[in-house]
């Protein structure tokens, strides 16, 4: 997978960054679509993230980039490999995209697609 620092406890968005080759704004657009990634925030409001968070992060990582999943299959992959009682309380926060209406899949959509392309603009850069 990568490395894993074990002598620190909680680590800052830049130190991910660097650690799993992921952009800061990109580990923020995940924090927003996987509900798993769940940094601490102190008063500061500064994300800490957890080697568990890290974890998470070369997963989905290695599944968009490797095994060439989508955002959509990447979640629909978690969701089945995860536990259930992790996953229980964040399915309330987004609609199942069986039981959303049109509108919701289509913005939703759009927005991936957007996330999608400015993270290839990215890695093409």
């Amino acid at each position: 997978m990568g490395p894993k620092p074990r002598q620190k406890k909680l680590f800052r968005i830049g130190e991910v960054s660097h650690l799993t080759g992921v952009e800061p704004h990109v580990l923020r657009y995940w924090e927003s679509e996987f509900n798993l990634i769940r940094p601490n925030r102190q008063l500061s409001k500064q994300r800490w993230y957890r080697q568990s968070d890290i974890d998470l992060i070369l997963e989905i990582k290695r599944l968009l980039q490797e095994e060439k999943y989508t955002l959509p299959g990447v979640k629909q992959y978690l969701a089945q490999s995860r536990p259930q009682t992790s996953t229980a309380s964040t399915s309330d926060n987004h609609p199942d995209s069986k039981t959303a209406g049109p509108e919701f899949q289509e913005t939703d959509l759009i927005s991936l697609i957007r996330a999608e392309l400015k993270a290839l603009q990215e890695i093409l850069r």
